[in-house]
Order: structure tokens, then sequence, then C-alpha cells
């Protein structure tokens, strides 16, 4: 029988493997990032968000209010992972959870190898939750150059519901993962017309699809706007790789289109979207919602702008009651400030925006219509905003820090062209 002092040995070298795994991992994508892009330099933003997410993580662990910040999810999630985990690998149960709750596949894999303990737990979803950061800087970089790109990766590092809910034992890193890759794809894709960039795309999507399936679904959906626009610009228009990347799209949308009706129909849309609907507005919740109508495609056209409105800007600052609700207020403060500024940057810009930023508006736009129609509740719309407001920021960055785009040219003798906004290399990355 293990003694505490034994536990204690081996939770504290479990942890420290998984740092050291963690860091290793982030300092790779770091470098693999910059060696293709001139001036990023994003090293040190991400190691700080690393180290504030793991620290703030350890802290409020110690408190006693941790576990109602947190939610009872997390309890969920880990039974589940510790069932897997004794189950043997490579059996059906370790196959559904990698396709079907690949969160839960993480944490059961954490368990099986390290018996890992919550901090090691965490700071792996602290780990993925910062790659994603990073590859939603990289493509700040696409769109803009290497000066937004840093601002944008500062700001992302230190937002603070960012930084509390990075470390959940739930489905948000791997999203802001997810979200990560189609941003970097699709920022490539519309700068260059590289069907390559399709590649990260797909995997962010798959990642999606394994975790959240109705945000996955819409991932795919900005995925193929994003390719669909790209081909269709006149940089691009006439071009091989554009009728490759116009080719790709109508395959997915003729492969798609059963799936999606079927889903949108009367009966799919009433057991899988109001059911949930009417779920929470039972719900004796200070931050309940009122009910809305989802049971039909004209019902949810009518009544989604609504609940759009719910996520954005709820729970209002004076509906707060407890001290988790309270926490958030910073968070909602932080998000009321990043919409503000960007309604007033996007009329400044009004005629540019996409030609700017429409990766990352395709990809806001599509997650926005995801998370308001699964809405049930301001709770976890706030938990849902985090996803949006990070998107935000870097549209924002992007928009006033980044210069006025150019045509993207073909590359001369095996070179890449250098992108609109971007500043001469004078230093290696």
């Amino acid at each position: 029988m293990a003694t505490a002092s034994d536990q204690f040995i081996r939770e504290t070298l479990a942890t420290l493997a998984t740092l050291v795994l963690v860091a290793g991992g982030l300092a790779l994508l770091v470098r693999l990032l910059a060696r293709s892009r001139p001036g990023l330099s994003i090293g040190y933003p991400v190691g700080v968000a690393l180290v504030t997410r793991i620290a703030a993580a350890g802290l409020l662990s110690l408190t006693p209010i941790a576990s109602t910040l947190r939610g009872g999810d997390e309890l969920g999630f880990l039974a589940q992972a510790q069932e897997i985990a004794q189950a043997p690998l490579g059996s059906a149960p370790w196959g559904e959870a990698l396709v079907g709750k690949l969160h839960v596949f993480v944490f059961a894999v954490q368990r099986f190898a390290l018996d890992s303990p919550d901090l090691a737990l965490r700071s792996t979803q602290a780990g993925i939750a910062v790659a994603g950061l990073a590859l939603l800087s990289a493509a700040v970089y696409e769109l803009a150059g290497a000066r937004a790109a840093t601002l944008a990766i500062w700001l992302l590092a230190l937002e603070p519901t960012g930084v509390f809910f990075s470390t959940l034992l739930h489905k948000e890193a791997n999203m802001l993962l997810a979200s990560g890759l189609v941003a970097l794809g699709g920022a490539i894709v519309w700068r260059r017309g590289e069907p390559r960039a399709l590649a990260p795309m797909v995997l962010g999507c798959l990642i999606a699809v394994a975790t959240r399936p109705y945000a996955g679904w819409f991932l795919i959906a900005a995925t193929a706007a994003t390719v669909l626009h790209a081909g269709l610009r006149p940089q691009q228009r006439g071009s091989v790789r554009s009728l490759g990347l116009i080719a790709v799209v109508v395959l997915f949308a003729a492969v798609a289109a059963p799936t999606v009706l079927k889903a949108s129909t009367d009966q799919s849309l009433q057991q899988n979207v109001q059911s949930a609907q009417e779920a929470n507005s039972t719900d004796s919740s200070n931050l309940k919602l009122e009910r809305v109508d989802f049971s039909s495609r004209e019902a949810i056209v009518f009544n989604l702008p609504r609940r759009i409105r719910d996520v954005l800007i709820r729970p209002y600052p004076w509906q707060l009651e407890d001290v988790s609700q309270e926490f958030g207020l910073v968070g909602t403060t932080v998000a009321y400030v990043v919409i503000a500024l960007l309604l007033w940057t996007a009329l400044e810009n009004r005629g540019r925006l996409m030609e700017r930023a429409a990766p990352l508006w395709y990809l806001a736009f599509f997650l926005l219509i995801a998370y308001s129609l699964s809405t049930g509740n301001a709770g976890t719309g706030f938990r849902y905003r985090t996803h949006l407001l990070t998107i935000a920021i870097c549209i924002l960055v992007v928009l006033r820090v980044g210069r006025e785009a150019a045509p993207a040219r073909e590359p001369i003798s095996g070179t890449r062209p250098p992108l609109p906004g971007r500043e001469p290399a004078t230093t290696s990355a």
C-alpha cells in the first residue's frame, strides 16, 4: 500500500514530466511557425501564456471556491476518463472516446500512462489551449504582419476569461486548438491560395467534431466558406489553384448536403435543439435565458438574433448573485470593451473588412451561430463567448494594426512571396 509520501512523489514526477512535454511541444510549435515567417517572434508571450494559466490553475485549486467556479462537468468527464483508462488499450471505449469525446480521451491517456494528478491534467489543457493561441497569432501574421501577430498573442495570453477556461477539464482547450488550425489554414489559403493549407483546416475540423460535434460542423462550414471565397477572388480567379479550391468545396457540399438536410428537419431540430432549450427554460438559475423557438428552420431564422444578443452581452453585471458569477465580471467587462472597439473599427474599415480578415470573420460568424443555437443559460453562454472573444481580438488587431492588403503574387524561383503588411526580415526568428 502506497504511503502518502510515495503518492506525493509519484504525482510530482507525473506533473513535472507533463510540464516538460507540454513546454517542449509548444517550443517546437513556435519554432515551426517562425521558421517560414520572418519576424514572427512569439516564444516569450507563448511562455507567459502557459505559465500564467498553470499558475492560475494551481492557485485556484488551493481555494475553497475552486469547485464552485469550475462547475460540475469536470467530475463527470474525469469519471468517464477513469473508466476508459481501466479498459484494455485499443478496446471499444478507447475508440469511441477518440472519435466522439476527444477531451475525455486526452484525460484517459494521461490517467493510463502516468496516473496524472489534477495539476498535470490542467497543464495539458493549458498547453493545448496555448497552442491554439499560437496558431491564431500565426494567422494574424499571415493577414497583417509581424507587429500585429505580436500584439495579438500578448492580448490573447493575458485575456482573463481565456486564462481561466483554458485549464478547465472540459472541451474548451480542444476547441481553441481547432479554431487556431482553421484560422491559420484559412489565412494561408486567403493570401496565397495554397491547397496544402487545407490540411490544418481539415485537422481542426476533425478535432472539433470529435470534441463538440455541432460546433465542428459549423467550423466545417467556415472552412468551406473561406476556401470558396478565396477561390473566387480576382487575384486567384481562373488559375489552377482557384479551380482546385472551388472543386474541393463543391465536392464537399455534394457529400455533406444529405447530412445537413437531415439534421435540419423539423423532427431533428425538435429532438436535438429545441429539447435543450425546453430543459433550460425550466432551470431555476438566475442566469437562465428566455425560451426561444428553434423547432423549425423558419423559427431559427426568426429567433436566432435574440439568442445571438444573449451570447454576446449576457449575463448583465446586475444579474450576478454568487462568487463564481461575480468572478466573471472582469471577463464580461473585457468582452464589452472588445465588442465596442470591434464595432467602431469595423465602421472605420467598412468596405475592406473581408479583404483584410475574411478567414477570421467567417470563423467568428459560424461559431457565433453554433453557440447561439446551443446556449440555454447565460453561464454557458459566458463560457462559449470566450472562443468568440479570442477571434474578435484577432480581427480587431488585424484591422487596427495591419496595413492595406495587396494582391498576392506567385512565388519566384521557388521562394514564397512577401505578404501584405509584413515588415522586412532584419533578424531571424
